[in-house]
């Protein structure tokens, strides 16, 4: 029995094989991504919630944690996995999606926690002059 060639020299099996051992790579990098986000956005939102950070805007946030070295580092090596098999792009934009939108949630919690904190002081210290006067 001979084995027919299919791609690049390899027979189906070798091929979905590879494929198989790609995409485990794939999803080990995507986890990677996802941890580091999420790290990233539990440090900035605690600076918010601490007061040591103004309140940017979540664009501003999102284009420093894209811009981190280790994520660029890591975003790259999945570009490249996805310029060598389109068949992951989709997979890789719908989990970058997801992370985008989990980041805005946390980074605008954040930030509606502060704007009502601030609201209920100013609301505590009318009451207060009023208690005075």
């Amino acid at each position: 029995m001979r084995n027919i060639v299919f791609n690049q020299g390899f027979n189906r099996v070798e091929h979905r094989q590879i494929i198989s051992l790609e995409r485990a790579k794939l999803n080990r990098l995507l986890d990677e991504e996802r941890r580091f986000t999420e790290t990233l956005i539990a440090r900035v939102r605690r600076e918010i919630e601490a007061g040591a950070q103004m309140m940017p805007s979540f664009e501003i946030v999102w284009n420093k944690i894209q811009n981190h070295a280790v994520m660029q580092n890591v975003r790259r090596r999945i570009d490249c996995l996805t310029d060598a098999y389109p068949q992951f792009l989709q997979q890789v934009s719908a989990v970058r999606v997801r992370l985008r939108e989990k980041a805005k949630t946390f980074v605008e919690a954040a930030r509606s926690a502060i704007q009502q904190a601030n609201s209920l002081s100013r609301y505590a210290t009318s009451a207060a002059a009023l208690v005075v006067n």
